[in-house]
This record gives C-alpha cells, sequence and structure tokens, in this order.
C-alpha cells in the first residue's frame, strides 16, 4: 500500500552531530528522502548484528521511489538553485535519472559513467568533470560552464520526467 511521503523519527547524521551531544533531537518529520534511503538500504547495507535490512523493511512502492525521485528535481529549477552545489547536482541527477530508469540506487560515480553512455555529446563534459573533481582526480569547476551546466540540468529532468511522469 502506499505510504508516501513517510514519517521519519530519530535520524542520526554527521550534521546533527552538535545538537545530538547537546541533548536536542529532531521531531518526527516528513521526509520525501526516506522512500530513496530505505531503498538505498534494501539493497546495499550489511547487518552487522539481526536480520537483513530486505527482511526488516518492505520493498518500497515504485510509485512512492518515483513520487521522491520526482519531488527532489523541483529544488533545481534555475542556476541560484544549484550555484554553488554545481558538482553535487550534477552528480545527484544522474543518480535520480538512473534510479527512475533501473529502479535501482548507484554510487555518484557508477550513475555519472551511466549517464554518460545516455547523454547527448554536448552534456558529456559536464558530467564528465563532475564525476573526475568527485574522484579526486581533476578540479572542479563546472561553475565556469554556466549555459552548459543549465541546459545539462534541464536536459536530464526532461529525461527522468519521462520515467516518473507529472
Amino acid at each position: 500500500g502506499r505510504r508516501y511521503p513517510a514519517k521519519r523519527e530519530l535520524q542520526f547524521g554527521e550534521w546533527q552531530r552538535n545538537d545530538i551531544l547537546a541533548g536536542i533531537f529532531e521531531p518526527a518529520t516528513i521526509d520525501i528522502d526516506l522512500a530513496i534511503l530505505l531503498t538505498k538500504a534494501r539493497e546495499h547495507s550489511v547487518a552487522l548484528v539481526g536480520p537483513a535490512a530486505e527482511e526488516l523493511f518492505d520493498p518500497v512502492p515504485e510509485q512512492d521511489l518515483f513520487e521522491a525521485l520526482n519531488e527532489t528535481l523541483t529544488l533545481w529549477n534555475s542556476p541560484p538553485d544549484w550555484a554553488g552545489d554545481e558538482r553535487n547536482v550534477v552528480l545527484t541527477l544522474s543518480r535520480i535519472w538512473y534510479s527512475a530508469v533501473t529502479g535501482r540506487i548507484a554510487p555518484k560515480d557508477v550513475a555519472a559513467d551511466w549517464a554518460m553512455e545516455r547523454l547527448p555529446a554536448q552534456y558529456q563534459p559536464v558530467i564528465l568533470e563532475a564525476r573526475q573533481a568527485y574522484l579526486g582526480q581533476e578540479e572542479d569547476r563546472l561553475a565556469s560552464r554556466a549555459d552548459q551546466l543549465e541546459e545539462f540540468v534541464h536536459y536530464v529532468k526532461g529525461e527522468i520526467t519521462k520515467v516518473v511522469g507529472k
């Protein structure tokens, strides 16, 4: 059945360390990312103790995953939305595209390789630079490719929308 969007409780992340140490915890909250995170946990986690994640968590319905992917796309509409975060946005869009087509979750560099094979030639330098910078093999100069970057974002969003709808 439909469980989207799911509610999250007790998330622990490095970015919350100071609050948690001070005894400050986020209240339960709706989290669109849970569909993506649970899909990833079922696919890639390793249980240190107890049952595997795929035994603990039911599969995320495909429509819930698609809605989470689609909602994430609404974050990036024009250059100010990705300014200063170009590499992450390029790689995240590649991951969303990969997930929309395959129903699986892949690391950023793997999704970038997958997307590279499907992108028109004019967008390949954008993803190649993002991938190389992510892997520490090249400097990140994506901000200097403003027009190409904007075209890439709109192209990939269009490809994703063909799959997930809306």
